[in-house]
């Protein structure tokens, strides 16, 4: 959906995706190791546009592009959303999480769309789904601070196959722990990036 939210970190920021972040996607999706775990999409500038077309318009969807804070040229790290918003029991997933081949973006990220769901939409509780056999990510989630809420058998259809995930949940009142342990870690990394550290 269109929105307007702006929400700068440390070294990174979050705002709306727009029609002309279409060669982003195709760019960032055709990294075949960093989206090994994504579900497919064509990767085709015009089937994007598509895509961006259909998501202003569906609600509950909130899509942004993470930018580095202080670059020369493209700032764009990666992408990250809030969808499927249940308004009535506030509460959402988090995903579609993809960033640039050896950025430092993904702590403050996390960070910031968490900042986003509980403090900007008010939510009462934020979830992702892993596969279980992402490692990397299952261990950033559980490093954050995130509860291994359930698996879930069967979940994905990924290359034709069926596959288990790992269901990551944060409620507010845990995010008011897990959002100071992110902001330190998301300060710490800022403050080694811009070599004061």
């Amino acid at each position: 959906m269109r929105h307007d939210i702006h929400l700068s970190g440390h070294a990174f920021s979050l705002r709306p995706i727009e029609l002309s972040d279409a060669p982003l996607i195709v760019s960032l999706r055709g990294h075949a190791r960093r989206t090994r775990y994504l579900h497919r999409i064509p990767l085709d500038l015009r089937a994007q546009e598509g895509y961006l077309n259909r998501y202003f318009d569906r609600d509950g969807d909130y899509y942004f592009v993470i930018d580095r804070l202080a670059a020369d040229g493209d700032r764009a790290e990666g992408l990250i959303a809030i969808y499927d918003v249940d308004v009535e029991h506030r509460r959402a997933e988090w995903g579609r999480w993809v960033i640039r081949p050896r950025s430092l973006a993904a702590i403050e990220s996390a960070w910031l769309i968490y900042r986003v769901g509980f403090e900007r939409l008010g939510l009462e509780e934020m979830y992702c789904h892993t596969l279980v056999d992402n490692t990397a990510a299952l261990s950033f989630h559980d490093r954050a601070g995130l509860v291994r809420h359930r698996r879930l058998e069967g979940f994905v259809e990924l290359d034709g196959e069926r596959r288990d995930v790992i269901e990551h949940l944060l409620t507010r009142d845990q995010w008011r722990t897990t959002s100071v342990n992110l902001a330190r870690r998301a300060q710490q990394l800022a403050l080694r990036m811009n070599g004061a550290g």
